[in-house]
């Protein structure tokens, strides 16, 4: 697969998994890889292309203040950590940007909000004014008030209900492995990354393993739940390791990665960002 409809894109969603964001031992906001990170967001922007960031984190960020970092957290707890957490990670973010001369417009998410047809158009609206003063929507699951009955569970599906949303062309899942593989890499040093996938079979699912970190709510299988909704809303979706430096200019330049190909379909009705969808109210 080549990278050509990543640089044609209009717009793109970057999701970006706990495990990149926050030092797995410590809990810091690893700022030094954010702000490579932002630096090809900006980079994006500055040839004519809209990116919205999809983060977790701030439990993992959060944590650290209960001195129970490798015990797992009480829901009361849990949603503690979130509160404390999102306010250093919309920090961090808003630091890296601000070298840019961008701005940040934070939006947490509960499942609700992309269900509910009039909340949905509320999300798009505020979406679209964010990107529209030329500042970056950053976008995560609100973690502080969620229950199990009102979250979306995983940002990796978050990111995709929302790229159906606002009719991105690409999402990519930024994590801790190249991609998909035939077996868990972990395990099997001779496992075969799966470089494209145009259809999401019950041999690609039997593929998918477990999240193995206690902060981080995803794990392949919800990756591919994900690339399933993508895909059906005519979405490329794109699965790669985000820990090195400049990660999206890695996969630019044919880095190790998977990618999810749309069915094939008449995308020339795709609205901007929804602008000629009803308004909210």
């Amino acid at each position: 697969m080549t990278t050509a409809q990543l640089i044609s894109a209009h717009r793109i969603i970057v999701k970006i998994g706990s495990a990149l964001i926050a030092d797995g031992e410590t809990g810091d906001i690893r700022g030094s890889w954010l702000e490579t990170m932002i630096e090809d967001v900006v980079r994006f922007f500055s040839r004519g292309q809209q990116v919205i960031i999809v983060t977790s984190g701030a439990v993992a960020v959060g944590s650290r203040h209960f001195n129970e970092f490798d015990v797992p957290l009480r829901s009361e707890e849990r949603q503690a950590a979130a509160a404390i957490g999102q306010v250093r990670l919309m920090l961090a973010f808003e630091q890296s940007l601000k070298r840019f001369g961008f701005g940040l417009g934070q939006i947490l998410l509960m499942g609700e909000d992309l269900r509910n047809p009039h909340r949905r158009l509320n999300v798009l609206s505020t979406v679209r004014q964010i990107l529209k003063v030329g500042a970056v929507p950053v976008i995560n699951e609100n973690d502080t008030t969620a229950t199990a009955d009102t979250r979306f569970g995983d940002n990796d599906r978050l990111a995709a209900q929302l790229a159906e949303l606002v009719q991105a062309d690409i999402i990519i899942l930024l994590s801790n492995i190249d991609g998909l593989f035939t077996e868990d890499p972990h395990d099997n040093p001779s496992a075969r990354l799966i470089t494209e996938v145009r259809r999401i079979t019950p041999q690609i699912e039997a593929m998918a393993g477990h999240s193995v970190s206690r902060h981080s709510s995803g794990g392949m299988l919800t990756k591919l739940m994900a690339a399933r909704i993508a895909m059906d809303a005519g979405c490329y979706m794109i699965i790669a390791k985000g820990n090195k430096s400049y990660p999206l200019s890695a996969i630019e330049n044919g880095g190790p990665s998977t990618w999810f190909i749309p069915f094939a379909r008449d995308r020339s009705d795709r609205h901007t960002c929804g602008d000629n969808l009803p308004q909210a109210q």
